[in-house]
């Protein structure tokens, strides 16, 4: 097909490929592209396909295929207009004469090309190709839909398929390019095994093979794959029968092969060379087959069915220099991208890895620095305490036999300090977040400042107070602190604009209701599950919390206030507290007089 079409034809089948490959990074400039193209050919006869060549617009169908697959949701909308109105000009391209010059609907079907068999073949032909056309491009959007399901089979490293075939075919990647090679020598000595009679027969299978070599070898040795298409280059300069003809030159693309598979592999410094050495291979190869001295009168010229003169010389050789540079570059930059998409896949896997050994060092870490912040906490709690019963222990002990009466007090006074430190111990169960205001006890005095600071932040609070305050542990003080810390901080997060927070502290029972109510306009966040899990941590931070001091806590969307969240809590107070822990100690001790 490529032997029977002109430059200018060829040079719009690479402007299809080329849509092809710009289709996913950039659509619309792909389709715009097309349109160019079909444009040209409406406008310039020596660019329109003839009877043979046609079928290149088959690559439009791929073209759609990939505009659905890939186009954004706008352009996805527009796309299929565009696509079924460039359906219609290749069907005038195809039918009408004025647009064919070689007549190729009428060469094809047989018919007699009068004007009334044109317009319904112009008619059938428009709305058949609108259907197929539109067909692959709903095919494009359909595999969109499923390609995250497909994505994720293929990733899932557990599925028996994925093993075996990574168990399989891994092992045999050294091979490959040696099998291309094979394949191609092999394959084009088969195809020209009937033609060897116009030329010496070794020089064919002798110069296919160093390109084949060439393809063979670019993987472990690159500087030798590229110096084998000069050397072939050079013996065909000075070799008339080892020059390719009409139906052999194809075999120049081991040169694209090769080039791509050296850009994909090779290191930086040969990388780079190959893409001029290879220019300069296209130039002697262009040369090779335009001009007739160095093509025994014969050439591309006369391959399309040209004249031989120098002006169809000097386009021709223009033509398909053009083209074999657009070709060399996009083979040099396919196979860049190649290997920068492996060093990326490499980097992404690193990059996993690490990930885990910091998630790792970070659970470490917080684990580490929650044992200080318990040895702390148990020191600043327990000291005072301690102080407290082996001082009364001690001086009941001195005094004991001049005043008995002492005993007794001093052993109340012990009991109630051991109880305030039981119930104090109770409040270590702290969750796993580093503590940012580091080992200080925040009371519920030092509440208003915490609200004058969230002010200072842009949150507006509205504090009600009811009743009158009772007495809390240090350690409940802390859980109320906390739990009213976590819900304002949560408020100025995430209400998004204007946030606004109601704080009321109720102390009319047996302990403190806490209820925090926040309303705003919420914000979307593109990392939401991120976020989402810091917020469920605090709240289980806020239950825990509550729940150690002896109280509870809900905290949910609030349904009267659109944009809204309440948290409530209740904390009892301290005699609550030492209550429910005598009551367990009164049992054990009645059963010890039991015995």
């Amino acid at each position: 097909m490529i032997a029977y079409t002109t430059p200018y034809a060829f040079v719009l089948v690479v402007g299809f490929a080329v849509a092809i490959a710009l289709s996913r990074v950039a659509t619309g400039t792909s389709l715009v592209l097309v349109g160019v193209l079909l444009a040209a050919q409406l406008l310039l006869w020596p660019a329109r396909f003839n009877v043979l060549s046609w079928s290149a617009y088959l690559m439009l169908l791929v073209f759609a295929t990939l505009v659905g697959f890939h186009a954004a949701r706008r352009m996805r909308m527009v796309a299929p207009f565009v696509l079924v109105l460039y359906a219609v000009v290749v069907s005038a391209l195809l039918v009408l004469p004025r647009f064919s010059a070689t007549s190729i609907d009428g060469l094809i079907n047989g018919k007699h090309l009068s004007t009334v068999a044109l317009i319904p073949d112009l008619l059938v032909s428009s709305g058949v190709a609108a259907l197929i056309t539109f067909g692959f491009w709903y095919l494009g959007v359909r595999l969109r839909l499923v390609s995250s399901a497909l994505r994720s089979g293929w990733d899932d490293a557990t599925s028996p398929i994925i093993s075996i075939a990574q168990r399989v075919l891994l092992p045999l990647r050294p091979v490959l390019e040696p099998a291309i090679a094979v394949a191609f020598y092999v394959l084009w000595i088969i195809a020209e095994a009937g033609r060897s009679g116009s030329s010496p027969w070794p020089s064919f299978p002798f110069t296919l093979g160093l390109l084949a070599a060439s393809i063979a070898v670019a993987r472990p040795y690159p500087r030798v794959a590229v110096a084998l298409p000069g050397v072939v280059l050079a013996i065909q300069l000075f070799g008339i029968p080892a020059r390719f003809g009409s139906t052999t030159w194809p075999v120049y693309f081991a040169v694209l092969v090769t080039c791509l598979i050296v850009s994909a592999t090779a290191d930086r410094r040969i990388r780079w060379l190959s893409l001029p050495i290879a220019a300069v291979y296209v130039a002697v190869i262009t040369t090779l087959m335009t001009v007739p001295a160095l093509s025994d009168g014969y050439g591309w010229t006369s391959w399309v069915g040209a004249g031989n003169s120098g002006d169809n010389v000097i386009k021709s050789f223009a033509g398909v220099l053009v083209v074999g540079l657009l070709l060399t570059a996009a083979a040099w930059f396919i196979g860049f991208g190649l290997r920068a998409s492996q060093l990326k896949r490499a980097a992404d896997a690193k990059l996993g890895a690490t990930v885990d050994e910091l998630r790792s060092a970070e659970i470490d870490l917080i684990v580490a620095s929650e044992r200080d912040r318990i040895a702390q906490d148990v020191h600043d709690i327990m000291a005072h305490s301690l102080a407290v019963i082996i001082a009364q222990a001690d001086g009941a002990r001195f005094i004991g036999p001049q005043r008995p009466d002492a005993i007794s007090e001093s052993l109340e006074r012990i009991a109630a300090s051991a109880r305030t430190s039981l119930a104090e111990v109770r409040m270590l169960i702290e969750s796993l977040v580093e503590d940012p205001d580091g080992h200080s006890n925040p009371t519920l005095e030092n509440l208003d400042d915490l609200v004058e600071r969230m002010r200072g932040a842009g949150l507006t609070i509205t504090v009600n107070r009811f009743g009158d305050p009772t007495v809390l542990t240090s350690g409940q003080q802390l859980a109320v602190y906390r739990i009213v810390q976590e819900s304002l901080t949560n408020a100025l997060k995430h209400a998004g604009a204007q946030p606004a927070a109601r704080l009321t502290l109720d102390w009319r029972g047996p302990g403190l209701a806490l209820t925090v109510a926040s309303t705003g306009e919420p914000r979307q966040h593109p990392n939401s599950n991120v976020r989402g899990h810091g917020h469920c941590r605090g709240l289980y931070g806020m239950r825990e919390r509550a729940r150690v001091a002896g109280g509870w806590l809900t905290a949910d969307v609030d349904d009267e206030a659109p944009g809204g969240y309440l948290v409530t809590a209740f904390v009892p107070t301290a005699c609550v507290v030492e209550q429910t822990t005598e009551a367990p100690e009164t049992a054990l001790l009645a059963a010890a007089g039991s015995r």
